[in-house]
């Protein structure tokens, strides 16, 4: 009997003794389910919000939210201009960080309704753009590598 006792004492944990899992991108503090994700680093490009995740802590953890977009940042545009997209982020990966830390190892996005720079092919010379010359689209959905 005292070793069904000690067996199962170990088996069950509390929610305080769970360590919790996060995600950092783009230089950010580690954050446990963060509610807005900076997708394009150094950059205002496509920052998603108020994100909505399911699974969280598990292998693999959905979000779902609005992007803000700088449609400018890939067309040639001189006034700047932002518009919105709904986005699809998936984490997934977990690894083991430093003192008993979990993160997410990568990062995916998905756009639900298509590229937010509608008539941009992917394919797109920026050549001539007073902005942002030659830098390439963003793909129609990318997966990252992220760090503890």
């Amino acid at each position: 009997m005292a070793v069904m006792l000690a067996v199962s004492a170990c088996s069950h944990t509390t929610t305080s003794d769970r360590v919790p899992v996060t995600l950092a991108l783009c230089g950010t503090s580690p954050a446990v389910a963060p509610d807005l994700i900076e997708v394009i680093c150094n950059t205002d490009d496509i920052t998603a919000r108020d994100l909505t995740w399911s699974a969280w802590g598990k292998p693999t953890a959905t979000g779902r939210g609005t992007a803000v977009v700088d449609v400018c940042a890939y067309i040639d545009c001189h006034t700047g201009a932002f518009s919105s997209a709904a986005i699809v982020l998936r984490a997934s990966g977990l690894m083991r960080c430093g003192n008993h830390e979990v993160a997410y190892a990568s990062l995916h996005y998905t756009w639900v309704h298509g590229s937010p720079w509608p008539g941009m092919p992917a394919s797109a010379s920026t050549s001539q753009f007073l902005a942002g010359a030659d830098r390439p689209l963003p793909p129609a959905s990318q997966t990252v590598a992220l760090t503890c």
